[in-house]
């Protein structure tokens, strides 16, 4: 393994090939949680990729569907797709798209308060999967926010941490345990400068950007369930999914993140059935480990290193959340 090297804390730990699930068992097992009607699910970022995935998953099993994004068309054609999908055309499921903008704190909180009116005035929030985000700067060059803060940091970081310490309340509401899929990168990356969170000391690149983001989304991970039992906060790991996040990039990145994806990686249609199965196991009595909330790129069991777990580390992390969200985690 990589982080056995010298330096490996800040190497990513690879664990795409050893602890596989076999596909197969997954979809026998999805079979058993196959009806969602009257269940509400909120994607964020999933008008494409591996969120629009995710929610073709949901939908296929007849949830009440809620996706946020920016690009209405492609929304409203996925949207339409969904509808198609869906293994009951009764007319009671519902097929809903909200704008949003992940980027800029105000608005986002803005959008959360409005998502939490929603879905209490519907019972509660059953699902919620968080995807917004990409892969660090394609060109090393540090894009800031309306707000001033660090592209990636404003998508994968503050705008996840208030929508789900916002949408808590709809969360616990219903009659099961409210679930959180965050997908990022769960169990992969240790350490991160927690003096340069904002990455103005290093190029934000693919690889500062995902040694920054995954150990923090491993802390809201551990810090969700300990101070919120009852809801499920899953991190999720997709690995080198065959997506088009990567068209931007040069020639050569372009180049290997595609060969990757073919070599060791998998489609989004194939994650989104593992994500759907982490999603659904409690309601079946099926998770091995009721305090396993990490899972890698096929659906097996992960931990958080070893950095991230630092009880030093999880207190400044959550203290630099809160300051610049105004947020708290409420127990």
């Amino acid at each position: 393994m990589l982080n056995k090297l010298p330096h490996g804390d800040m190497l990513p730990d690879l664990h795409l090939l050893d602890r596989r699930v076999p596909f197969n068992k997954i979809k026998e097992e999805n079979a058993l949680s196959g009806d969602l009607r009257g269940r509400n699910v909120l994607v964020t970022g999933g008008t494409s990729g591996i969120g629009a995935a995710i929610m073709l998953a949901f939908a296929e099993r007849g949830a009440n569907i809620h996706i946020a994004g920016r690009n209405r068309d492609a929304a409203e054609a996925l949207l339409w797709k969904a509808k198609v999908r869906s293994k009951y055309p009764s007319g009671d499921q519902k097929f809903e798209f909200h704008s949003f903008d992940a980027s800029v704190i105000a608005p986002c909180k803005q959008f959360a308060e409005e998502m939490l009116a929603l879905f209490q005035a519907q019972g509660g929030l059953d699902f919620l999967v968080m995807t917004q985000g990409g892969l660090g700067s394609l060109n090393g060059e540090r894009k800031v926010t309306k707000d001033g803060h660090e592209w990636f940091l404003a998508l994968h970081d503050f705008s996840r941490y208030i929508i789900a310490v916002t949408l808590l309340p709809a969360l616990k509401q219903g009659e099961h345990p409210g679930v959180v899929l965050d997908v990022l990168s769960a169990g992969v990356w240790n350490k991160f400068d927690l003096e340069d969170l904002e990455l103005e000391r290093k190029s934000p690149n693919f690889y500062n950007v995902a040694a920054r983001d995954g150990p923090i989304h491993d802390i809201l991970t551990i810090e969700f369930n300990e101070r919120c039992p009852e809801v499920r906060y899953n991190h999720l790991y997709p690995g080198p999914t065959q997506t088009s996040m990567s068209s931007n990039s040069n020639f050569i990145l372009k180049l290997g993140f595609a060969l990757t994806s073919r070599v060791i990686g998998q489609t989004p249609e194939h994650f989104a059935e593992i994500a759907y199965n982490i999603g659904t196991k409690w309601e079946e009595g099926r998770t091995p480990d009721e305090n396993c909330r990490a899972w890698g790129a096929y659906g097996e069991a992960v931990s958080p290193r070893e950095y991230p777990k630092q009880p030093e580390v999880r207190e400044k992390t959550l203290a630099f959340l809160e300051q610049q969200t105004g947020l708290v985690i409420q127990k």
